[in-house]
């Protein structure tokens, strides 16, 4: 090869890493166990496909509890997507914690990387993806992923991990966090199931702006940080128990339930979150990631179509059937001043200019807040305590409304802020 074909090649394989680098990605994960709904899952909305969770023998030898994962990465590779085994998990039985314990201490961790190795190129793998969580991160974590990047990148494939959102376990070194290709961020379960008694949003936008600011912060760039999507909620019906409901199940119930964040108290995301979040995630992140797509609406309500959608600049909310339309709230909604008590920052000095049309009701109130959206646009509503802390957050459609539930807060002040673009206005009122 003479020089100047060696420069092209070089300038080829530049310019590739560049778009390799700046690609948004759309990664979901799928569980072995929903294998059997391929078949309703757009995989040409995806990028990169997590197979989950694989784990470790005492030997170290790797299985996806025995199921042969071939046929769906032969799938996925068809619809052009990169495919990854997903190690690991939040929940592991006690002989597979024993295993990653021990198989990742120096003098054993070369052969369980060898085997990790074996299994990638044996199921034709694009890399593998760590998702040890809390405790299981321990202090052998941060050289077991150094030696298996070397390795991985040693034959082309990648390595990525699945981290909270809002925090860095205290085991992972500087090297090790930027040794991943990219990292997807749990933002969510902000509560839930551990934590009955704080009913309210787990996923709120909030808390993807703050997951990337926070990993941004640290280091990481931005294009290798991929924001985390819930498709499920919490549902805080039953006093003292809480539980998980997919999204497609809150769909199916009412497709109505597709452009809110909230039924009664049950709390997930919707469409205009999953556009907002994902319009986010395109410009300060890498893309974003869906957990897991087995949970998803396999119909026109997707929030993995709406997420590619988004990306690629397509119109993504479907019309709400005249059959069921949002639910509204009970008795009559009072006329509410929502004047510019306070003035967020970025609003221009003339707040007349800026006035949103926006019905709240009562103030004081006590158990619920009724709030209407009578814009032409969706706008983000946010409820914050007087620390400024969010408590509700979410996307309301035009000439919509939602209750939030409010019996468990404390008496004081509280904060409802409406947000559409340059318009920013909040509103004061007091809980009794």
């Amino acid at each position: 090869m003479n020089i100047r074909t060696a420069f092209f090649a070089f300038l080829i394989l530049m310019i590739t890493d560049i778009a390799a680098a700046q690609e948004t990605k759309v990664v979901g994960y799928l569980p072995y166990y929903r294998f059997g709904n391929l078949d309703q899952i757009g995989l040409e909305h995806l990028t990169h496909l997590c197979i989950a969770f694989a784990n470790p023998d005492a030997q170290g030898n790797i299985s996806m509890d025995g199921v042969d994962i071939w046929p769906v990465v032969q799938r996925a590779h068809e619809a052009d997507v990169k495919v990854l085994a997903s190690l690991a998990g939040g929940a592991l039985k006690p002989e597979w914690a024993e295993a990653w314990a021990r198989l990742t201490q120096a003098r054993y961790r070369s052969g369980f990387i060898h085997r990790i190795i074996q299994y990638t190129l044996a199921n034709e793998l694009d890399g593998i993806d760590i998702d040890l969580e809390w405790k299981y991160v321990d202090a052998q974590y941060s050289g077991f992923v150094l030696e298996l990047r070397d390795s991985l990148h040693a034959h082309g494939k990648l390595m990525t991990a699945a981290l909270p959102g809002i925090h860095r376990y205290k085991h992972i070194t500087d090297k090790a966090m930027l040794a991943f290709d990219f990292i997807n961020l749990m933002a969510y379960d902000l509560t839930g199931q551990f934590d009955p008694q704080r009913p309210g949003p787990h996923s709120p936008y909030s808390l993807a702006v703050a997951a990337l600011d926070y990993w941004k912060g640290l280091g990481m760039p931005a294009n290798k940080l991929v924001l985390g999507l819930p498709l499920y909620g919490w549902d805080f019906s039953t006093p003292g128990t809480v539980h998980s409901v997919n999204y497609g199940d809150i769909v199916a119930s009412n497709p109505a339930y597709a452009h809110t964040d909230q039924v009664g108290r049950l709390y997930y995301n919707g469409i205009l979150t999953v556009v907002a979040k994902t319009e986010l995630a395109k410009r300060e992140g890498g893309g974003v990631m869906l957990w897991e797509l087995g949970k998803d609406a396999l119909n026109e309500f997707s929030l993995l179509k709406t997420a590619y959608h988004t990306i690629h600049g397509e119109p993504v909310e479907p019309a709400t059937p005249a059959f069921s339309p949002l639910p509204d709230s009970i008795g009559v909604i009072a006329e509410s001043d929502f004047s510019p008590d306070v003035i967020l920052p970025g609003a221009p000095a003339d707040p007349d200019m800026f006035r949103l049309e926006v019905e709240i009701f009562p103030n004081p109130f006590q158990d619920t807040l009724q709030i209407t959206n009578k814009e032409e646009w969706p706008l983000q509503l946010v409820l914050s305590d007087k620390k400024g802390r969010p408590l509700f957050e979410t996307f309301l459609r035009p000439n919509s409304t939602i209750n939030w539930e409010t019996a468990s807060f404390p008496s004081g002040q509280y904060t409802v802020s409406a947000m559409k673009g340059s318009k920013q206005m909040s509103k004061t009122l007091r809980k009794m």
